[in-house]
């Protein structure tokens, strides 16, 4: 039955979706012959074929990307840098340190050589150099001054200067002005100076009631000092003036008035000076008490005034006669 069916089997074909009649008749291949066939074949194209030799394609490794990590713009604005110089501060200031330390004992080391090396100064050189070099080095020469004989009134001579600074300090405290000055081996107390021995001696009478006095005329003799050109100018110019205040204050001592022409002739000279420059502060010391005796003789009112003027006028004596 099974036979039956299979031989009575069809196929049909639709061409264009319509059913034909027409029967093909089916070739039936023997497929065993069909290998051998194809094995010929098979052997008969490798002796007619040739080997075709391809070139190797180079295989390039790709690229190895690395990964980044995109980050936002506000987490850059929060993210804090680094100081790279935080915690340096302390090094640095040891190095300067250091380096001012050593400096400093470089320096000290080298002075203590430089004079260690150098010839030793006499202590009486070095008290020269320290008198000269006092305050602002000055240049000066030496120059003559002329001798300065000025009535005054005396209140003793003594032969030590401690005795004398013992009176003194008796007689100052009964309200008079003194000078202490040097002569001859001797020291001498002045309790007031005048331009006439004449006027002296009234000063000296009023005197008579509080202290020992009496009038003389006194003279410094003329001596060589060290000083500018200009000082020397000052000095020569001042002792001219110098007559006149003695003169005018011992007047207001004795009247209370001073004479007007001669004020004038004080008023002149002391403008004469006061554009006079000097250096050496003994010097400025002497200047400065002319021009206050002048100021307290122009605006005298009263006895204090000229007694005011007598002590400017013994402290440019004292110290002139000390000029050296």
């Amino acid at each position: 039955m099974d036979k039956q069916n299979k031989k009575n089997t069809k196929i049909s074909i639709k061409i264009n979706g319509e059913k034909t009649d027409k029967q093909d008749d089916l070739l039936v291949h023997n497929w065993k012959l069909g290998e051998k066939e194809t094995a010929a074949a098979e052997e008969k194209l490798d002796e007619d074929s040739f080997e075709w030799v391809l070139p190797e394609e180079q295989v390039s490794t790709p690229k190895e990307y690395k990964k980044i990590n995109y980050v936002q713009d506000k987490k850059l604005k929060n993210r804090k840098i680094k100081n790279p110089f935080k915690g340096s501060s302390s090094i640095i200031m040891s190095l300067i340190g250091a380096i001012v330390v050593g400096v400093v004992l470089g320096f000290g080391t080298l002075k203590v050589i430089t004079n260690t090396d150098s010839p030793s100064t006499p202590a009486a050189s070095l008290q020269d150099e320290s008198a000269s070099t006092k305050g602002k080095e000055v240049k000066t020469a030496a120059a003559e001054l002329k001798g300065l004989s000025i009535p005054v009134i005396q209140g003793g001579v003594f032969s030590t200067e401690e005795s004398l600074e013992a009176t003194r300090k008796s007689v100052e405290g009964k309200g008079i002005p003194t000078a202490k000055v040097e002569k001859d081996g001797q020291f001498y107390l002045v309790v007031a100076a005048s331009g006439e021995l004449e006027t002296a001696n009234l000063v000296s009478d009023q005197y008579k009631d509080k202290i020992d006095v009496y009038a003389k005329e006194f003279v410094l003799d003329g001596k060589t000092v060290q000083v500018t050109e200009k000082e020397k100018e000052f000095l020569e110019k001042g002792n001219e003036v110098y007559s006149l205040l003695a003169q005018e204050s011992s007047n207001g001592l004795v009247m209370g008035t001073t004479n007007e022409g001669v004020m004038t002739t004080i008023k002149e000279k002391l403008k004469a000076i006061e554009g006079i420059k000097v250096e050496q502060e003994s010097i400025q010391e002497m200047k400065n008490n002319l021009i206050n005796a002048g100021n307290a003789l122009i605006g005298l009112k009263s006895s204090d005034d000229a007694l005011e003027a007598q002590k400017q006028v013994l402290s440019y004596l004292e110290i002139y006669g000390s000029l050296k």
